[in-house]
């Protein structure tokens, strides 16, 4: 007999999971529980079979522990900067045996949400399309014509994944260091970080709200069909949206019978992703062939919004300078563009991490466009931020989730596609709008607020750093690692951008005296406007000298 010292909710549920690694042959895990102790649960004897390797138990147990536990382990199977490699592959090939619940359960739910009975939405009985995990997928047709999809939560799905959720968090909290022997790295972290993605998921209102977000940046791009949402049929529970009629992309044959090209699909759907991360900050943060529909007028189509990609404009920074540090083969600069999207503590060694992950960087860099696969390359990179115990940042992995699924996606379409080749010009293009004029006027105009913002927190901030000094408790970490060239860049470009400032303060001066003919007047001409314009003129040629004998014009 085990003692459990906790008490929880479910207890039945509890002493199923810890019957269920007892059989895989996990009796270590349970050993570790003697000491704990309110209740007592009976523990089978281990059935197991020895000549599986310990991932495959794993993966036996996970599918024996049920929709809960699949979801984490699948959305673990992405993140080989989380768990190990091997895990992570084991993990692939978990399958969600889900039986479909029968529509007398479902029908109560509409009455709940709407006051309606189906009869008084649909024109038609609904026909079931898919079920998963947490919910089930039908086509209808509402009482006005409209063919629409509907997605409906499982009854009492919430209250299940709460029951399973609690356990995983005290397991976890139990296990966080052992479970280390098995390749899982902070399982702690990983529940919580699950925890906040399925309660995101749970909401099909945020679903809705995500829909409706991303129309708004492709109303008019005739490349792309985004489905409607139906606000009075959707809440928490519903969401009632476009039936889009197309092909999954995913059928090759279908489409060619279609006559649609796929090559110009392949490059469509790759640049539509790129335009959501780099322009709208916005993604799909799954595009697997499931997810993508070709309709019969040549329009992509995206579809279940549930997992949906956001980075700042800082982060999108970060990414555009580890593609700018990639075209210019700088190997030390990408290593540390990558240390930058990871949750590295300050004492990780810096140096080391560049020499092991520049082994990794330097193989790829050097290679033909046409053998980088991106998937791969983040994998061999994960293996070495795992080596640090260290993991990517969710917005950036959730980044490069999007960027190597959706490059399968176009192998699968074209076989001669090229991922690294196609995302250049896209950089490009996102690097001339960032400096066009439209964009240079836009931040000259949030200047004055900016400053205000700095003026109004910088006290705040010199208070709090006060205090923490006079308390014993300032402390400043210094770590030199080779800068001075970049030293020496970011004070170059501070001296020009500040002669540039100069030079449109004194423009944007001498044109108001010129609005305004201030005297002295020469020739009905202000003199200090002339004087101003010439002193720009002059400062203007000797900054643009400097650049162009610099190299860098």
């Amino acid at each position: 007999m085990i003692k459990i010292s906790q008490a929880i909710n479910n207890t039945k549920r509890f002493t199923q999971i810890l019957s269920i690694l007892s059989k895989n042959g996990f009796d270590d895990i349970l050993r570790k529980l003697e000491k704990q102790g309110d209740f007592q649960i009976p523990v089978f004897h281990s059935k197991n079979n020895y000549s599986l390797s310990k991932n495959q138990r794993i993966r036996y147990t996970i599918e024996e522990l049920g929709s809960t536990y699949i979801k984490l382990a699948q959305m673990l199977s992405t993140r080989p900067d989380l768990i190990s490699l091997e895990l992570a592959q084991e993990f692939e090939k978990l399958q969600d045996k889900v039986t479909p619940v029968d529509i007398k359960f479902i029908t109560p739910i509409f009455k709940e949400e709407f006051g309606k009975e189906l009869n008084e939405i649909f024109a038609q009985p609904l026909k079931l399309l898919a079920t998963a995990s947490i919910g089930q997928v039908y086509k209808g047709k509402l009482l006005s014509g409209e063919e629409v999809v509907v997605k409906v939560l499982k009854p009492n799905i919430k209250e299940i994944i709460k029951d399973d959720l609690e356990i995983l968090k005290q397991l976890a909290f139990l296990f966080d260091d052992y479970f280390k022997n098995y390749g899982i790295h902070s399982i702690y972290t990983i529940v919580k970080e699950f925890e906040n993605s399925i309660k995101n998921e749970l909401n099909f209102k945020l679903e809705a709200m995500n829909i409706n977000r991303f129309n708004s940046f492709f109303q008019n791009d005739k490349r792309i069909k985004v489905p409607k949402v139906y606000k009075e049929y959707s809440s928490s529970k519903i969401i009632t949206m476009d039936f889009i009629e197309g092909i999954k992309v995913s059928k090759i044959e279908q489409l060619k019978q279609q006559n649609i090209d796929t090559k110009n699909v392949a490059k469509n759907g790759f640049a539509l992703l790129c335009e959501q991360i780099f322009e709208n900050r916005f993604f799909h943060a799954d595009p697997h062939p499931g997810n993508i529909l070709v309709t019969y007028d040549n329009k992509i189509s995206f579809i279940d919004f549930g997992i949906m990609g956001t980075i700042t404009k800082e982060e999108q920074k970060v990414l555009i300078e580890l593609i700018s540090n990639i075209s210019s083969k700088d190997s030390e600069k990408v290593c540390l563009s990558i240390l930058n999207m990871t949750n590295h503590p300050f004492e990780l060694e810096i140096n080391e991490f560049v020499k092991d992950m520049s082994v990794i960087i330097n193989g790829y860099m050097y290679s033909d466009l046409k053998d980088i696969n991106i998937k791969d390359l983040f994998n061999d990179v994960t293996i070495v931020i795992a080596k640090y115990n260290i993991s990517f940042k969710n917005s950036y992995y959730l980044f490069f989730k999007s960027l190597s699924t959706i490059e399968g996606v176009g192998r699968m379409l074209d076989p001669d596609f090229n991922a690294v080749k196609n995302i250049k010009p896209i950089v490009i293009k996102f690097y001339k709008n960032q400096f066009s004029t439209k964009n240079l006027f836009e931040k000259i105009k949030k200047l004055p607020k900016e400053m205000i913002e700095f003026l109004d927190y910088t006290p705040k901030d010199l208070k709090e750093i006060f205090k923490l000094m006079k308390n014993g408790k300032f402390k400043v970490e210094l770590e030199h690692a080779g800068l001075q060239k970049m030293e020496e860049s970011i004070e170059k470009s501070f001296n020009r951008l500040t002669v540039s400032i100069i030079i449109a303060s004194i423009l944007i001066g001498s044109s108001l005296l010129l609005l305004a003919k201030t005297p002295p007047l020469v020739y009905d001409i202000p003199l200090f406007g002339i004087a101003g314009f010439s002193t720009a003129v002059i400062m203007g040629l000797v900054l643009a000298y400097s650049i162009y004998k610099g190299g860098k014009l």
